[in-house]
């Protein structure tokens, strides 16, 4: 099978060397601090950034109009401080920023509206003898933007006009463009250093991600991400100090259902794994999310089992249509807090979304009940060609450094990597009885 998409790391944190493929379900197992974490991160990062690139572009123009949008702010604190509040309320925004690439026009209008506003106040105040209130404002205009001249108030606000609607006309074509800094920078942001000069990220043989890029292309087959690296965090209230993929993840699950979804893979959760339903409820003081026994008995999920939690993500996704042939699902230790059954139920929904749905999996695991369910329920699903399995193994015995070797559909030596853990035991055993 050609390589569609493949990560390529080295030399970054715990991880010396990996090159990873991920054409439908990827594996990877290995003790902990190898670096599966690490990669299902930057998976994640990668992807959603790339995919939102105009998000990257509102940020990126947003901190470039800043100083002007502080000046507009003190505009409109002072027109709703002097003239009647309740004219002024529909013109109030807590924070002054463009929210989208579509809205820059509106967004200008805002603008000029802010400002000949307050050129009418102005004027209202020198007929009245008070323009001490207004030439505060004079020097912040001046401030800004750098001007050492003495110019009236309309042409230094005509000038604060002129350099956020260069900046909207750039962010258009920043967003046309791609440019390859954009998404360098996020990434450097989210993890704290350069990521070009560790990793490669190619989709179709073309690099998202690595040196001397200059754009970055627009995906094609993987378009949406998500990461789940505990089911605990459904429902959770979430802050800024938190992932973002715990906030992005309750935002998709919130997502009402919608028509077309395998109703095949549903009903194998509802009727043989979890006797239920699982669904949002936004009905005022009862909102969240609910799951509602076979029995006809409702329940907040967050009161219910773990495990019940772990497959509600599936069904809530799988409902709402997030899950697609172009959906790249990051999970880490799903066999987490489930009983070996359900390990093999979950394994099942892994291979039977990609079959059916097309779903591509990114999956971590140091369960061997888990790498062995997935591999021989992909081949009794005659779709073992999809699965892609590797093991993190110590470079040169030193464990802080582990190369991620590709075994194809062989897990045995994953087996043997976890057969230490029993070498462990017999070798305490054996040190007790002396």
């Amino acid at each position: 099978m050609n390589t569609l998409v493949e990560l390529s790391i080295k030399d970054f944190k715990a991880i010396k060397r990996a090159d990873v493929q991920l054409d439908g379900i990827t594996v990877v197992s290995g003790v902990n601090g190898c670096g599966k974490s690490t990669m299902s991160k930057l998976l994640y990062y990668i992807f959603r950034n790339a995919n939102s690139f105009e998000e990257l572009v509102l940020l990126y123009t947003n901190s470039q109009i800043r100083p002007y949008l502080n000046v507009l702010e003190q505009i409109q604190s002072l027109l709703l401080y002097r003239r009647d509040t309740s004219s002024y309320r529909r013109l109030y925004f807590r924070n002054i920023e463009l929210t989208s690439l579509e809205s820059t026009h509106s967004f200008l209008d805002l603008v000029k509206d802010l400002c000949a506003r307050f050129l009418n106040l102005e004027s209202d105040l020198q007929k009245a003898g008070n323009s001490i209130i207004t030439e505060r404002l004079r020097l912040i205009l001046r401030s800004t933007l750098k001007s050492g001249e003495d110019r009236d108030t309309k042409k230094m606000l005509d000038a604060l006009v002129g350099r956020i609607s260069e900046h909207l006309t750039k962010a258009e074509q920043l967003n046309v463009e791609r440019p390859y800094r954009l998404l360098k920078e996020s990434l450097n942001a989210a993890f704290d250093v350069n990521l070009s000069k560790s990793i490669v990220l190619k989709e179709y043989g073309d690099a998202i991600l690595g040196e001397n890029l200059s754009n970055v292309p627009l995906l094609h087959y993987i378009k949406k991400v998500a990461y789940i690296d505990t089911p605990m965090v459904i429902g959770m209230e979430t802050s800024s100090q938190q992932p973002i993929y715990w906030k992005e993840l309750n935002l998709l699950l919130k997502q009402p259902p919608r028509r077309g979804y395998k109703r095949t893979i549903n009903n194998i959760i509802k009727e043989d794994i979890i006797k239920g339903d699982v669904s949002f409820d936004e009905d005022g003081f009862s909102a969240g999310f609910k799951y509602k026994r076979e029995d006809g008995k409702e329940f907040d999920l967050l009161e219910c089992a773990t495990g019940i939690k772990s497959f509600s993500l599936l069904q809530l996704l799988l409902k709402n249509l997030f899950l697609d042939e172009s959906t790249l699902l990051i999970i880490d230790e799903p066999e987490a807090h489930l009983h070996p059954q359900w390990i093999v139920e979950y394994a099942r929904l892994i291979v039977l979304l990609h079959k059916k749905v097309g779903v591509k999996f990114f999956i971590a695991s140091h369960s061997t009940d888990m790498v062995s369910a997935i591999r021989y329920i992909a081949e009794e699903e005659k779709c073992l060609s999809s699965l892609s399995f590797y093991v993190a193994e110590n470079e040169e015995q030193k464990s802080n450094a582990f190369v991620f070797r590709p075994l194809g559909h062989d897990i045995e030596p994953i087996f043997e990597s976890f057969n230490k853990s029993f070498e462990r035991l017999d070798y305490y055993v054996s040190k007790k009885k002396k």
